[in-house]
């Protein structure tokens, strides 16, 4: 299929390079747009996928069809009201999103299909590296507000033999292939996070707070088989206690977690997913 597909490019681990990276390994042809050539682009494509990127001025003419808009910071106020105009308004013929509870939100708006389509992991760089697993906890991100800040900032005091805070997403692979642990604990929104793909493709054993929903569940993932959920901050220290001082069953979750992420949970999958429901919806046959 020829695609066309629009997202700024300036973060080197912005979501939509992973996207034009999965369509482009299932064979497709695909083609980049930044959102400022929006209206440059001609007609002739099979589809036209634009990446939520922040930029949001730039709608898509609506002579191209069909036009479909993976949404993802529908968890922040002030890009939620922005995505819900260009909902609401008949920008887009289809969209996906990876937050459900989100998506019932701008199914009151708007008239086209909204569809959950989780986020995944990228093989090529999430993946497990041949070290020591020598930190007891690993955490890429900013500390953010209350309460994963005291979260972190306990883990650090109590766990110092751990690596938590910022880093550049190339060393994300060696982070986490590093640690007995990855802990995830979104700021914001209720879903599956990319940092819990990202943990489990590096092999790590996930540990993640509980969602609000069945999103894990509705995945394929199982509590205590491929990760670990705990309900606040006493079920938090004593998992990870316990996890750290039983190494084959921390190990063996771990590895479920790998296997089924890379089977089932990368981008490819999504792709080819996303592909399959435009073919059948908008009957393209590339």
């Amino acid at each position: 299929m020829k695609i066309a597909i629009i997202f700024g490019k300036e973060r080197p681990d912005t979501m939509g390079i992973y996207f034009e990276k999965a369509f482009r390994q299932l064979g497709h042809d695909v083609e980049h747009f930044w959102p400022s050539d929006i209206n440059k682009i001609k007609s002739g494509f099979d589809f036209y996928f634009r990446v939520d990127d922040g930029y949001y001025d730039y709608l898509m003419p609506k002579a191209l069809f069909p036009r479909v808009y993976y949404v993802s910071d529908v968890h922040l106020k002030g890009p939620f009201r922005q995505i819900r105009k260009h909902t609401s308004g008949g920008a887009y013929d289809l969209v996906f999103c990876p937050m459900r509870k989100e998506i019932e939100l701008l199914k009151k708006s708007s008239p086209v299909e909204i569809i959950w389509m989780n986020v995944g992991c990228d093989p090529g760089i999430h993946k497990r590296i041949s070290v020591d697993r020598s930190y007891d906890l690993g955490f890429v991100g900013t500390d953010g507000g209350v309460p994963r800040k005291f979260y972190l900032q306990e883990m650090r005091e109590r766990y110092p033999n751990s690596l938590i805070g910022p880093a550049d997403h190339r060393e994300m692979s060696r982070i986490y292939s590093s640690s007995k642990i990855g802990f995830s604990f979104p700021i914001r929104g209720e879903c599956f996070t990319m940092r819990n793909y990202e943990i489990m493709a590096c092999g790590a054993m996930l540990l993640m707070k509980r969602l609000r929903d069945d999103s894990a569940e509705q995945l394929g993932f199982m509590d205590r088989k491929h990760l670990v959920i705990f309900d606040g901050p006493e079920d938090l220290f004593r998992l990870i206690d316990y996890y750290l001082k039983n190494r084959e069953e921390r190990e063996e979750i771990a590895e479920n977690g790998y296997r089924f992420t890379i089977e089932k949970h990368t981008y490819e999958h999504r792709a080819k997913e996303m592909v399959e429901i435009i073919k059948d919806r908008f009957g393209v046959k590339g």
